[in-house]
């Protein structure tokens, strides 16, 4: 193989790995987005689940009974 044949080879792979990265780069860039949106999910999960704790103590204690009891007579 010639000078010219190696430089063709030798381009074609270069160019081949240049492709096969940026398409490892765009996956990566897809699951640092996706992580961030989980993240972001567990976030507002944990903060609801904690006002609904927050809710359902106060519905258990004395004074959120009594409020609830009193809010159903006619």
């Amino acid at each position: 193989m010639g000078k010219a044949g190696v430089s063709v080879l030798a381009a074609t792979t270069i160019g081949a790995l240049a492709w096969k990265y940026k398409g490892l780069q765009e996956k990566h860039e897809g699951l640092l987005s996706m992580a961030a949106g989980l993240v972001v999910q567990l976030a507002e999960s944990t903060a609801e689940n904690e006002s609904l704790k927050s809710e359902n103590d106060y519905l258990k204690s004395a004074t959120g009974a009594s409020k609830t009891l009193k809010s159903y007579d006619c």
